[in-house]
């Protein structure tokens, strides 16, 4: 009889432990969801690259897709405090504060229009919502379109423009990320075919 009381004691002690860690453990976690709020993300506007290359105007300023995009918080100094993923409309939880948004495209720079902006600074206070808009404007890099003359592949064969790390060996378009001064640096390579009296290049420039 006395092993039974004695176990009984026992398990009874063991539950009030488990009873008094759940709730030291659970304390911290409703007071952190009790700092955060809502944010809600307007579709970004973006301008497209015209056909022949040049950045959009007018027309061209469409809706981007907000999955198509990482997300920055940072605070007011500008330093980066954690990444932001959104739902499926376009709402994200996070602590209250003073922050602003950065937007960066998902794709590479040498691959595809490539986007980047910066929201407003805006407060979020405790279980408050706010409305967050980034407009991302033109592309910060450049669409390079390649095409080679008639006269040029006469003289030549093996040729290639390479910008980067990309290349194209035929009519084509190539992305780049501009310099300070807006340029952008390319090499052409072409073997001088026989019998057509030029010689074999590189050459480097700007366009």
């Amino acid at each position: 009889m006395k092993s039974t009381t004695y176990s009984i004691k026992v398990l009874s002690l063991l539950a009030m432990v488990l009873f008094a860690a759940c709730d030291v453990e659970e304390f911290p976690l409703m007071e952190e969801r009790a700092q955060t709020g809502r944010i809600v993300l307007s579709v970004p506007e973006i301008q497209l690259f015209t056909e022949g290359g040049t950045r959009g105007e007018g027309d061209n300023v469409v809706n981007g897709n907000i999955a198509d995009y990482t997300y920055i918080l940072k605070d007011k100094d500008g330093t980066p405090i954690q990444e932001v993923t959104f739902d499926n409309n376009g709402a994200a939880i996070i602590p209250a504060g003073t922050y602003t948004l950065t937007a960066t495209s998902s794709t590479a720079q040498d691959e595809a229009p490539w986007y980047q902006g910066t929201s407003d600074e805006f407060t979020l206070t405790v279980g408050g919502s706010e409305s967050v808009s980034i407009d991302l404007d033109k592309p910060k890099n450049v669409e390079i379109v390649v095409t080679f003359d008639d006269t040029f592949t006469t003289l030549y064969e093996n040729y290639s423009v390479t910008i980067g790390t990309k290349s194209v060996s035929a009519n084509g378009n190539l992305y780049a990320m501009p310099d300070s001064e807006g340029k952008v640096s390319y090499t052409i390579k072409g073997t001088a075919r026989q019998g057509s009296h030029v010689t074999d290049i590189p050459a480097e420039g700007t366009p």
